[in-house]
């Protein structure tokens, strides 16, 4: 049986475009989250990945498998296990905000990658490709990096005493968000597992699709009894809708291939999602001379975040691509023999 070459090299490359195409969403996205209610911001979202839908499925291949995706019955309860962790996410996404600081839930979705791994090793069988005192010392040191990158943005009026954070770590909501990581993980590694023989443009465009044709009525109908449907925050919806089909779609479809790339490999990947509160920051400096309310920090602590990030993503990936079993898979792959079998 044939099986796909683990590509770490490559894997690191789309890993590493994808952080930078999902920093977008949120400088992009901010102006409508902030002046639009949450129905009507998720309405939008949900619309703006509809409209990228026929580019993601341009390709003869891409339609094929879209159709064939839909077409089958089969599917269908695969459709709704990740509508429901799509929904999911969002709603505990908007619990978590409600009463807990910014920072908090940074440092929870910033354990996105010990989730990640623990998914891809239960669901896929997939254990990191490296020692797990290199795992999780680089985790480490690139958690530390993003949180140092968020603390850096925030203002000094701004920016909360410990005993607030202590206080907000007691008492908020921030634990909502602490499967937010996990269920967006078991989407991509479900994805992965599920549609493997499809393109991977045509299976994100058809849970787009399938969780649309849920969300666009239901939103539209609650926005029209509510006589919430129009909205004179027109930059800031054709804002969100960039941000979006770069982001949501674009990102989300390389992240996909990502997973392809690297075989499901969801720990790897996810590492450099690290980078994501740095690049955000830098994306937000040219926008902020646009858009006052984003604000771009340059201090000696971003930098050091920066560098701290940089530095332990490197190890990660040169260890990666040196590791026993890197090397094993390549020469597996490169006689057509499969990865798992090598070593038999």
């Amino acid at each position: 049986m044939s099986q796909r070459m683990t590509n770490y090299k490559l894997g690191s490359l789309l890993s590493l475009t994808t952080a930078f195409l999902i920093a977008t969403q949120e400088p992009f996205t901010s102006q409508a989250a902030k002046h639009l209610t949450f129905v009507q911001f998720v309405c939008l979202t949900q619309l703006s990945l509809i409209i990228s839908v026929p580019a993601m499925i341009s390709r003869p291949a891409g339609r094929r498998d879209f159709v064939a995706i839909l077409k089958d019955t089969a599917n269908y309860w695969k459709l709704i296990v990740l509508f429901a962790c799509g929904v999911s996410g969002l709603l505990l996404y908007k619990l978590g905000l409600s009463n807990a600081h910014p920072i908090i839930i940074s440092a929870v979705l910033n354990l996105s990658p010990f989730w990640a791994a623990a998914v891809a090793l239960l669901i896929s069988r997939k254990r990191v490709p490296v020692s797990p005192v290199i795992f999780f010392g680089c985790l480490a040191g690139a958690f530390v990096g993003a949180m140092a990158v968020a603390w850096s943005q925030i203002g000094g009026e701004n920016r909360p005493s410990m005993d607030a954070l202590t206080d907000n770590l007691l008492h908020g909501t921030w634990i909502y968000a602490v499967p937010i990581p996990l269920l967006s993980a078991l989407s991509g590694t479900l994805i992965g597992k599920w549609y493997s023989k499809f393109d991977e443009s045509a299976a994100i465009a058809a849970n787009f699709v399938a969780s649309s044709l849920v969300l666009v009525p239901l939103g539209l109908v609650y926005l029209y009894v509510n006589s919430e449907l129009h909205s004179d925050q027109y930059s800031a919806i054709a804002l969100m809708v960039v941000g979006t089909i770069v982001s949501a779609s674009i990102g989300r479809v390389l992240y996909q291939i990502s997973l392809t790339v690297t075989d499901n490999d969801n720990g790897f990947v996810t590492m450099f999602f690290l980078l994501v509160p740095a690049l955000t920051s830098l994306i937000s400096l040219p926008l902020s001379w646009w858009i006052p309310d984003l604000q771009f920090v340059a201090g000696p602590l971003f930098f050091f975040g920066l560098i701290v990030i940089a530095a332990a993503l490197l190890l990660f990936s040169l260890k990666t691509w040196r590791s026993p079993r890197h090397a094993a898979e390549g020469q597996a792959s490169s006689k057509g023999v499969a990865p798992e079998t090598a070593n038999i």
